[in-house]
């Protein structure tokens, strides 16, 4: 797997990360006659929780480029003892850049992805051509919120413990990642089941045991990947929201119970009000990760964000057929791992 190597404020860090064009699922380079969008994800899963946005057939046809943030996936480094916050992340996008040559881009943001894209924007207006942001986390933590990550971040603190205090006792440790999974599988799906769902919920734990047990150092990364970064992020002024003069796609997923109509409609009207001058609000069904259990509407609003502002970018849009149906997916750099945990690339939704 690719990596490229960054020196951030808190020490050297190598960023997990992949790229998949028209002509290939993981290309060493874009294909610089095409847009690119970049894909920032949030909080215990890494960038394959964008299977089903590089599998879609429209959107592959420009580069697709998902990176793993510092803490996640398969990105190596250590965070440190300073406050880590998605301004911190914005700024590793922007080296990542650089490092790489991506030219200015578009930004799919999820959750709290979307506040990275808007941090990005803000500091790196020159590298930003739009922002689509899915289920974007309300402009401050809600307590009912903040308490379930506290919760599952405690439970995972218990399982940990277990599993090094009971090693024998293999039925108490599986007691509390039912419970991590379920706190979960809860905020992100709403507890919805299908055979990606599942695939995804296992890749997630599979990386977490890897990334976040097994030492105080292991579970101080998951609480500032998982708790801290969520928390400590910032109220952005309007004077700095002011700043973005591109399009901006909300999106909404119906069943979000994290975050309800009202936090995008708020994060809306900060936008407007700051005279960013083209921002639309979208809703459609779905779970707080509405990308993963409904992405066909999600994926669609992403796919004419960008092409807004390629009028003459010819693309063969054909929306017969969506990424749920199997027949219309393409392989990713990510399908692999998920059928190491169960997912079935050849099930559609209905089956």
């Amino acid at each position: 797997m690719p990596h490229i190597d960054i020196q951030t404020a808190t020490g050297p860090f190598s960023f997990c990360y992949y790229i998949a064009t028209p002509n290939s699922d993981s290309a060493d380079k874009i294909d610089p006659n095409l847009p690119s969008v970049i894909f920032l994800h949030a909080g215990y899963a890494a960038q394959e929780i964008f299977e089903w946005q590089f599998a879609d057939r429209n959107l592959r046809q420009f580069n697709l480029i998902g990176i793993d943030m510092r803490g996640f996936g398969d990105t190596k480094g250590v965070i440190g003892e300073a406050t880590f916050t998605p301004a911190d992340s914005a700024a590793d996008v922007e080296q990542i850049m650089a490092q790489l040559q991506i030219p200015p881009s578009h930004f799919f943001g999820l959750s709290n992805g979307c506040t990275v894209a808007l941090e990005l924007a803000i500091a790196h207006p020159h590298l930003v051509l739009s922002l689509t942001l899915c289920s974007p986390t309300s402009r401050v933590e809600p307590e009912d919120v903040a308490f379930g990550r506290m919760e599952v971040y405690r439970y995972w603190v218990a399982m940990d413990e277990s599993t090094k205090l009971n090693g024998d006792e293999p039925e108490l440790d599986e007691e509390l990642v039912a419970e991590v999974m379920t706190g979960a599988m809860q905020l992100l799906f709403n507890l919805e089941k299908n055979n990606r769902l599942e695939a995804m919920g296992g890749r997630a734990l599979a990386i977490a045991k890897r990334n976040w047990t097994g030492s105080q150092e292991a579970l101080k990364q998951s609480y500032k990947t998982n708790i801290e970064w969520f928390l400590k992020r910032r109220v952005i002024p309007g004077k700095e929201l002011a700043t973005i003069n591109v399009p901006v796609a909300i999106i909404h997923c119906s069943e979000d119970i994290g975050y309800p109509l009202e936090s995008a409609q708020e994060i809306e009207q900060s936008l407007r009000q700051a005279g960013v001058p083209n921002v639309h609000l979208h809703r459609v069904p779905g779970a707080h990760f509405g990308n993963v259990t409904h992405p066909e509407g999600v994926n669609l609003i992403l796919l004419k964000n960008v092409l807004s502002c390629h009028p003459d970018f010819k693309h063969d849009t054909d929306t017969s057929l969506g990424v749920t149906h199997a027949s219309a997916r393409l392989s990713t750099p990510f399908t692999e791992f998920l059928v190491e945990c169960g997912y079935d690339p050849e099930e559609s939704d209905s089956e």
